[in-house]
């Protein structure tokens, strides 16, 4: 009995000493958000890729001469000052004062001017027409001029002039774009995650380090001309490419693991809507469109006798129910339109597409095809993603069962979809359109014979007669009203069909403020930051 009772009294002491404790969280939690960017670019340049997501590193660690501001608006960054002429031709850009690089060198507008003309001059780059607004620009591009020629010129070291071709609404919203954010032409920058260290940073933020796992450490910039303004002091960009391990990471709540995710974009379809119903996504609208687009070449075909005629393709257009397939797939991922471009159902234009099914329609228009044989089978596209996959699919299945035509789908690498697209063996693809330089109007500029993006073999004489009035028109309402014109031609001829807007569909844990998101869907991180207090609530 006394042996019992010592025992008792040792274990008392030991409780009362706190030589045995109960399992406790740790008590310092990570202070900063992590952000999981997906895949990793190849390099810091981009001018070959058009990944939104691998853009906004760019957008943290470099700054361009003007920037988009959460509402929108294209505002100063390293520009201070931006006047333009009368005519609206020549915008001269002041830079700040004492603006420099992460390692302290000045930053110049002689800066600014090499960073264009490099962009100019490299080949295959997909961002270089964007600037063919400038004097020059173009011809110097084709290797017609030298840059001299070109009216980029920095006059001193603050004042960049840029001289247009002619009026552009949308000059600098392109100016906004990602890719032409300053930074360094040079093997740092193709190797950058072995030479972060030595990468002269323009931006917000710079890359302390990065480790086996693609994970990013960023810290503040402390040379940026607005680092004062920059909320966080660090940040962890991830590389999850899974959406399925992306999503695990972010449903995790244990707060002493870094590599738990507090923010990723697009998460597996499966889930957006039990995500939606718990409030941990934000649903922003983007100027992202989804289009079916028909092969209308003779190549690979015996006199054009397969090819798929108007009335063929008018039967696939009132058949394709819009809303039903976003329904079914989930209602957040993308909006149903009824215009070829994300705004210009609203801009007085008669053209309307419908956003559910017309199988009555469909099926006269099958009958007056004079290309259509029976028990054919169509190709249709895409690229092997998770929302073109299942669209893809849903579409196919509109196609069988209202048209009673099969339809095989197929998906592909991005870069073997290119080939399949230039080869010609294919009868519709599903593709995106993305509006990165402001000017939603581009998009008809694809459609001309002469275009390089008109890979699908249309061709109207009128049509682009019509696109060169309406490139040639200054009067922004007489532009429009030339636009809807053509508009109104591309409808009658049905060379593609649009199907959806897409959205930016954004998981955000409730503690994590600051972030906005740009009109071509990046994220911008300047004022995110984690809130711990609203965490422990």
């Amino acid at each position: 009995m006394k042996r019992l009772l010592c025992l008792m009294l040792i274990f008392m002491m030991m409780l009362t000493s706190g030589c045995i404790q109960k399992k406790a969280k740790p008590s310092t939690e990570r202070k900063y958000l992590v952000y999981n960017l997906g895949s990793l670019p190849s390099d810091l340049l981009m001018l070959d890729n058009d990944n939104v997501r691998e853009k906004d590193l760019l957008l943290v660690l470099f700054e361009g001469l003007v920037r988009e501001d959460k509402d929108g608006n294209i505002i100063p960054a390293m520009a201070e000052k931006i006047d333009i002429s009368k005519d609206k031709i020549q915008y001269t850009f002041k830079l700040r004062q004492g603006l420099a690089y992460s390692d302290g060198r000045s930053i110049k507008a002689k800066d600014y001017e090499r960073l264009f003309y490099k962009v100019l001059s490299q080949k295959d780059n997909a961002f270089a027409k964007q600037l063919y607004c400038i004097f020059g620009a173009k011809d110097f591009s084709e290797g017609k001029v030298e840059f001299q020629n070109v009216g980029i010129v920095a006059k001193d070291d603050i004042t960049l002039q840029i001289r247009l071709n002619s009026p552009n609404e949308y000059f600098t919203k392109i100016l906004s774009n990602p890719v032409f954010t300053l930074r360094e032409d040079n093997v740092d920058m193709k190797d950058w995650k072995n030479s972060y260290g030595h990468i002269q940073y323009s931006g917000p933020f710079i890359i302390n380090n990065i480790n086996k796992d693609g994970e990013i450490k960023l810290v503040k910039n402390k040379k940026y001309w607005g680092a004062s303004k920059i909320v966080s002091n660090e940040m962890l960009f991830t590389s999850i490419e899974d959406e399925e391990k992306a999503l695990a990471d972010f449903e995790t709540t244990q707060y002493s693991d870094t590599s738990k995710i507090d923010v990723f974009v697009s998460p597996p379809i499966s889930e957006v809507n039990s995500l939606s119903q718990e409030n941990k996504t934000e649903v922003i609208p983007s100027q992202s469109m989804y289009y079916l687009n028909f092969n209308l070449k003779s190549k690979n075909r015996v006199d054009n006798e397969n090819a798929l005629d108007l009335n063929f393709r008018k039967a696939i257009d009132v058949i394709i129910d819009r809303e039903l397939i976003i329904e079914t797939i989930a209602e957040d991922l993308a909006v149903p339109t009824i215009s070829y471009t994300p705004s210009a159902s609203d801009a007085n234009t008669k053209l309307s597409f419908n956003t559910s099914a017309n199988k009555t329609k469909g099926e006269e228009f099958l009958k007056i095809s004079t290309n259509y044989k029976k028990n054919r089978e169509l190709n249709l596209i895409y690229e092997s993603k998770n929302f073109d996959t299942k669209v893809s699919n849903e579409i196919a299945k509109n196609i069988k069962e209202y048209l009673g035509v099969k339809v095989k789908c197929i998906g592909y690498t991005k870069e073997d979809l290119k080939k399949v697209l230039v080869n010609g063996s294919y009868d519709i693809v599903f593709l995106k359109n993305d509006v990165e330089d402001g000017d939603i109007y581009n998009f008809f500029s694809k459609w001309t014979a002469y275009s390089k993006d008109n890979i699908y073999g249309y061709n109207d004489l009128n049509y682009d007669k019509t696109i060169e009035n309406a490139k040639l028109e200054s009067n922004d309402k007489n532009k429009i009203a030339i636009y809807n014109q053509a508009q109104e031609i591309l409808a009658k001829d049905l060379p593609c069909i649009p199907i959806y807007i897409a959205n930016t569909v954004i998981c955000k844990k409730e503690n994590i403020k600051g972030i906005y998101t740009t009109k071509s869907g990046n994220l911008i991180f300047d004022y995110a930051y984690k809130d711990n207090e609203t965490a422990t609530k």
